[in-house]
């Protein structure tokens, strides 16, 4: 019978949580990736001037015209409270540096965001695209639409 030295135990679980642990980092990243390509399928880059600026709470908001009515803006938020202050998008646009924003898909859904060239993308979407607990919005959105962000990935009504 052979037996394990107790002293190669403390090597190698800590190694394998770890390992366990950047692979679970990694799926979900993969995961994230397939979903804003998902998007960027959908729904081409247009260029947005001034669309990034900070809310009353600290955290970045993007707002965007309805592609229905243009007379009329959407807002999307990114980050939390907690993460105010810290992120790439709340330092620069204080500082001023983001004058426009790259935006693929619908504001009153979902899309992605990034610097131009594309870079720092990452998804936006409302709630209630995204979140089973809310209703679906079924109001001022024309079929086609709902079907663009419904092959996007958002929940329509």
């Amino acid at each position: 019978m052979l037996l394990t030295p107790v002293w190669t135990l403390w090597i190698l679980f800590p190694a394998l949580f770890v390992l366990i642990h950047l692979a679970m980092l990694s799926t979900a990243r993969v995961m994230g990736i397939r979903s804003l390509r998902r998007i960027l399928k959908i729904y081409p880059w247009q260029s947005v001037p001034g669309a990034a600026s900070i809310a009353k709470n600290g955290t970045t908001r993007f707002s965007f015209t309805d592609p229905e009515r243009p007379d009329r803006t959407v807002s999307l938020g990114y980050g939390s409270f907690l993460g105010s202050g810290r992120t790439f998008w709340v330092r620069k646009v204080r500082s001023g540096e983001v004058g426009e924003v790259w935006f693929a898909g619908d504001p009153r859904f979902l899309g992605v965001v990034a610097v131009p060239g594309p870079r720092r993308l990452f998804g936006v979407a409302q709630r209630t695209a995204v979140d089973d607990r809310m209703s679906a919005r079924t109001r001022g959105v024309s079929p086609e639409a709902r079907e663009r962000a419904k092959a996007a990935g958002a929940r329509v009504g």
